[in-house]
Parts: structure tokens; C-alpha cells; sequence
């Protein structure tokens, strides 16, 4: 049987949030990665982190920008997406 139907792709994303799973988190930058530039992206943002009182830096694996956002929130993303991203990627 032949479908149109899409698998959701799963997107990788760095955030930098200040007391994720608190009452009081705050995500201060959610940043889409490519593999072009990855390393200098990872640099940037681990500075702000550490700039930043309770800053910490997540992976955040979600289907779009909105679900991210939530999931940085709460301080990253659950395994079995980060699975599921990676089969996506072929590895």
C-alpha cells in the first residue's frame, strides 16, 4: 500500500534556560542546529549559560519550535526522542 502520509521529523535543538523544571525557568535562547557551524554554536551558548545565574545548556529534540520550547522548560528532551532522532539521522 502506497501512502502520503509523512513521518513527523524530529529537529535538534541547543537551548539555554535558567532553572529548567522550576516554577521560576525561563528559556533565554532555543537555536535550531545545522551541521555547519555546530561547534561554534555549541561555544556561544555555553557562554551565555555560564553567564547567566542557574544558566544550563539542553538538548532539545522536537518536532517543531513550540515543542521545544516546552521540553527546554522542563531541561531537555527524553530519551527515547534523542533515539528516535538519531534512527532519523541514519545512525
Amino acid at each position: 500500500m502506497v501512502t502520503l502520509a509523512k513521518t513527523p521529523q524530529l529537529h535538534f535543538f541547543l537551548a539555554v534556560v535558567a532553572h529548567p523544571g522550576t516554577d521560576h525557568a525561563k528559556v533565554h535562547n532555543l537555536r535550531l542546529t545545522h551541521e555547519d557551524g555546530y561547534d561554534a554554536l555549541l561555544d556561544e551558548l555555553d557562554r551565555q549559560a555560564r553567564a547567566i545565574d542557574g544558566g544550563e545548556m539542553h538538548i532539545v529534540i522536537a518536532g517543531d519550535r513550540s515543542a521545544a520550547y516546552t521540553d527546554a522548560l522542563q531541561g531537555g528532551t527524553r530519551e527515547e526522542l534523542l533515539d528516535q532522532w538519531l534512527r532519523q539521522q541514519g545512525v
